[in-house]
């Protein structure tokens, strides 16, 4: 008896972990058995965790499906020409780590550096930062990632990395080693680059919870909430007047950190760019993860531009399996408990950089939300339900309470 209740609770155990996702969503079926790109909703990929590790497809059986994740990077092509390349100052690497290049800017002001890399499978992550005398050392880049690391023809591929616009004399660039294999760093310098998009990339709009402008001391200050932490690469503008202008627009969060034991706040600047009546008012930023962003316009003494509407655009990640014919899949996300999923597929696939068909996916639902509402209607989480027992068990206490006092009372009479 006591191992059949051991197995029935863990079979409930396993039947509520297997279920445990915030967000699910189902997959349009497809014409043909094939690979497909499955570009990521934005209402899916607002629940899933940061790196996606969460991600899952199942079949109509429950089985997973195997996939590995492409960015939309992977559809484009850097071309690099009139190389210069930056002296390199010390290069050190701490085994399993990290990697550090430190790198002696020759210019006023740097907002771009192109990095010349030994071909490597994978991603790697990096931080950058500056400094005037290599002691004393400043953020500039916290969480940058590289992608696409490989040139079909060739053993070396040029990548090119964004920043804002900054004065340091000396730059320091450290990949982290922590969890992938270290990257060979060939030559650091500038160049004229062009990225070449090979296949069509939309960008989904994110949607906006508010808006709220404030104008003061010549400076246009707009504050913009999401309804969750949104990841965004893409800032587009509407502006109607005046018909000339450059202005300095400066993107930031508000950050907290702790002072002398008291919590005080502060502005961390994302990036920064120009908007100017001669450009596209398309702007791509380095991917930011926030929840409220501010930006700022800089009018000096000109009049505030008039701003029609700003729209926050997301670039897509995709899923890349193998799906039948006329066959149901779902893919789950919201689950920050698993890790990230080790399948044979992105083993045996090479990168792909065809266009690939695509499989959307459609009738996003919130799980806990859903059963969030139907446990609400539960009667044991009823009022009457919770009075009644206390009531009950007021009434057993009272019962043992007189008990209690009539064996004392007997007990002196004796």
């Amino acid at each position: 008896m006591k191992k059949s209740i051991k197995l029935f609770i863990m079979l409930c155990a396993a039947m509520a972990f297997g279920q445990d996702h915030a967000v699910e969503g189902e997959i349009h079926s497809v014409e043909e058995d094939g690979l497909y790109r499955i570009p990521i909703s934005h209402s899916l990929r607002s629940y899933a965790t940061t790196d996606l590790r969460d991600l899952r497809i199942w079949d109509t059986k429950g089985n997973q499906v195997p996939y590995f994740l492409q960015p939309a990077t992977v559809y484009k092509r850097t071309k690099v020409s009139d190389f210069t390349e930056f002296p390199v100052i010390s290069n050190t690497r701490i085994a399993d780590t990290s990697a550090t290049y430190i790198f002696k800017n020759p210019n006023e002001t740097i907002e771009q550096a192109v990095l010349l890399i030994a071909n490597y499978q994978g991603s790697k992550s990096y931080r950058l930062e500056g400094s005037n005398d290599q002691k004393q050392w400043f953020g500039i880049v916290n969480r940058g990632q590289l992608h696409q690391l490989s040139h079909p023809k060739q053993t070396s591929v040029y990548k090119v990395i964004n920043f804002p616009l900054c004065a340091y004399q000396y730059l320091k660039v450290v990949f982290d080693d922590r969890n992938s294999l270290p990257l060979n760093l060939l030559k650091v310098g500038e160049a004229t680059a062009e990225t070449v998009t090979i296949v069509p990339i939309p960008m989904e709009k994110i949607p906006v919870s508010a808006i709220e402008f404030l104008e003061k001391d010549q400076i246009t200050q707009i504050h913009v909430s999401f309804e969750r932490q949104e990841v965004s690469n893409q800032i587009r503008i509407d502006i109607t007047g005046p018909d000339l202008y450059s202005r300095k627009a400066t993107l930031y969060a508000i950050r907290e950190r702790e002072v002398k034991r008291t919590m005080e706040s502060y502005r961390q600047v994302l990036t920064t760019f120009s908007i100017r009546s001669d450009k596209d008012l398309v702007f791509d930023i380095p991917t930011c993860i926030e929840k409220e962003v501010y930006l700022e316009i800089d009018n000096k003494d000109n009049p505030k531009l008039q701003i029609k509407g700003i729209h926050f655009l997301q670039e897509p990640v995709y899923l890349v399996a193998s799906l039948k014919g006329q066959e149901s899949y779902k893919v789950t996300a919201g689950n920050e408990e698993l890790s990230f999923p080790d399948y044979d597929i992105s083993e045996v696939t090479k990168p792909l950089k065809t266009a690939l068909p695509i499989a959307k996916i459609s009738s996003v639902t919130y799980v806990k939300d859903v059963k969030t509402a139907k446990n609400a209607t539960s009667f044991w989480q009823q009022p009457w339900f919770m009075w009644c027992c206390i009531g009950f068990a007021a009434l057993i206490i009272s019962y043992f309470t007189y008990n209690l006092i009539k064996d004392l009372n007997s007990n002196k009479e004796d």
